[in-house]
């Protein structure tokens, strides 16, 4: 959203919100009301010993106490209320915005600062809102309602204490040149900190392993020290600031009792006056320290919004089409037409250059190369994860960028190399693509890619807790559950990324097998790591330097002698433990 600011974030909270400054007005008026009923006491009570006045000047004292006490639960509630469903709904937009990113944000971005958006970012704001802004605002009516007052009183003595405002002005207009900035680097350096802790508690077991414990906690150490560093450096300013401020109140009321006291010996003063105007001269600066020590949270909480502001203005990587082309189920056929692809940050350097490949429906194409060809580029454009910098993906005939995006992605199934698989039980995992499909079709996916009988082995089954990751799983069981859980969407394009590249002999036999049922019926790219799995393929297609320089059958490669041929050799004269490929035309070829 290029207009996201806060007003379209409270525009919906209109009502709430008038209800809570109401309440806020009412006790601003509470307070100021409080100072003269004390000066009619005084002067009408006890200077004139009229027990009666005094003491219906003390009971409407003591009413305007109790209903202001009354407008102060009101108060809290209406607006603790409002902020919670105010932080709710901003929680969620942010939420939601960062699904819809693409991956070329993510690839920038440390997973810390993105999570420091979510949590520290919006909890600021959250505090702020629901406290500070009450204070802030009860605050400013209560300054502004006393100034009114005394000029309506003496103007003479408010310009005594209207003499302190030059000054106060000046102190707080350094303050916040000085302090800003300090509460800026805070915030950045926070984000460091929390980006370094995701990624050291993510990455524990190399650091383990490499020995880096310590290492790794002088960095941390450093990075906190930094963010250590900013924050007391906005404490000394606020340290220097807020006893300022409460030194020239005092000096305020000093100043008002000499000049007062004059008046009330040469009669132009009442008594009464003179002590309604140093309870306003409290009541005025008590707010302002007030003001001062929520402008900590003030100034959190306008960063933390600059930076969700920003993040909620960020467009994504694949813009929708203005009109999108309905595709329905796919035939499965794939173009790529002249296509080039740099991602930012590389240097200006393409990953592909003028890319010419078509894919009949229902072909499975195995992409092969060296590190850095292009091949897992392929299979993110298709994906549409990014859209190339020149050319054009088709698929049906239809360029991808005026397909509907979430329509054509329904229609896909994704198996990378390292499958991601969330919390919940394995029946959930399966699931993650449908989650209203039912139980049976759940184990008819899993029987369907062979993964029925591995589920059926855990103590369990398909109600065997998942850990983050998969991490209580073995390599194979997380490859098994995510060709399960492409099965179960029926895609109509199958993308596999390396999906046998990190499996033992056992394991992987199984899960070609599992592979090589998923691919029936179906287009399906699949980035190859061991030739053996290029070898099953309908097609192989050879990358170098991000273009196309060889495809043909497997058995046509090999006797071209090409590019491919020498990756096959070479494959085959690596000490390694690949399984004989399934098909008899690759058991032929490997002699």
């Amino acid at each position: 959203d290029p207009a996201f600011h806060l007003g379209t974030l409270l525009r919906p909270f209109r009502l709430p919100l008038a209800l809570g400054l109401l309440l806020v007005a009412l006790d601003a008026a509470a307070q100021i009301a409080v100072p003269v009923l004390v000066r009619h006491g005084v002067d009408h009570g006890v200077a004139r010993q009229a027990g009666g006045v005094l003491l219906a000047a003390a009971a409407c004292a003591g009413l305007v106490v109790a209903a202001n006490w009354l407008i102060g639960i009101a108060q809290v509630r209406t607006t603790g209320r409002t902020g919670e469903r105010l932080l709710y709904t901003l929680r969620v937009k942010t939420f939601a915005q960062l699904q819809r990113l693409g991956l070329d944000y993510y690839e920038r971005e440390l997973g810390g600062r993105i999570m420091t958006r979510m949590t520290t970012d919006v909890d600021a704001l959250s505090n702020f809102l629901q406290t500070g802004l009450i204070t802030a605002v009860v605050s400013l009516l209560t300054v502004l309602g006393v100034l009114v007052t005394l000029l309506v009183i003496d103007a003479g003595l408010a310009v005594v204490l209207l003499l302190a405002l030059p000054i106060l002005i000046g102190a707080t207009a350094l303050f916040r040149h000085h302090s800003v900035p300090a509460y800026r680097e805070a915030r950045e350096r926070v984000s460091a900190v929390n980006a370094c802790l995701q990624e050291n508690v993510t990455a524990i077991r190399v650091t383990q392993a490499f020995r880096r414990e310590e290492r790794n906690a002088r960095d941390f150490a450093q990075l906190a020290w930094g963010f250590r560093d900013s924050r007391l450096r906005a404490q000394r300013y606020m340290g220097t600031f807020f006893p300022f401020v409460e030194f020239l109140g005092t000096l305020s009321t000093a100043a008002v009792l000499a000049v007062g006291a004059g008046q009330v010996r040469s009669g132009e003063l009442s008594a009464g006056t003179l002590i309604a105007f140093l309870l306003y001269v409290e009541l005025f600066f008590s707010p302002i320290q007030q003001l001062s020590q929520v402008f900590d949270g003030y100034q959190q909480a306008v960063i933390g919004l600059g930076r969700l502001r920003s993040l909620m203005r960020t467009p994504a990587g694949t813009p929708t089409a203005e009109q999108p082309v309905e595709t329905g189920k796919l035939r499965g056929e794939v173009e790529f037409d002249n296509v080039s692809f740099g991602y930012a940050g590389g240097a200006g350097r393409d990953v592909l250059h003028g890319l010419r490949l078509r894919i009949a429906p229902g072909e499975t194409v195995a992409l092969v190369g060296a590190t850095g060809a292009g091949k897992s580029t392929v299979v993110k454009l298709l994906a549409r994860f990014y859209d190339p910098t020149a050319g054009a993906v088709r698929v049906d005939g239809h360029d991808l960028r005026d397909i509907d995006l979430p329509a054509f992605r329904r229609r896909l199934g994704l198996v990378p190399q390292e499958p991601y698989l969330f919390s919940g039980t394995v029946r959930d995992a399966i699931a993650y693509g449908r989650p209203d499909a039912t139980d049976a079709e759940v184990e008819a996916a899993a029987r369907a890619v062979g993964a029925h009988d591995m589920i059926a082995g855990l103590r369990l089954g398909y109600l065997q807790q998942v850990g983050e990751r998969g991490r209580n799983l073995s390599a194979g069981q997380r490859q098994l559950l995510a060709l399960a859980r492409a099965e179960l969407v029926d895609p109509d394009i199958l993308l596999l990324d390396e999906a046998t590249a990190s499996l033992d002999l056992a394991t992987e036999r199984r899960v070609a097998a599992a592979t090589d049922a998923l691919c029936r019926r179906r287009t399906t790219v699949v980035v190859a790591h061991r030739l053996t799995t290029a070898a099953r393929a309908d097609r192989v297609v050879v990358l170098d330097a991000g273009a196309v320089v060889e495809s043909g059958a497997h058995t046509e490669l090999l006797a071209a002698r090409g590019p491919y041929h020498r990756l096959w050799e070479a494959f085959r004269q690596t000490p390694q433990d690949h399984p004989a490929p399934t098909s008899e035309l690759v058991e032929e070829s490997a002699r």
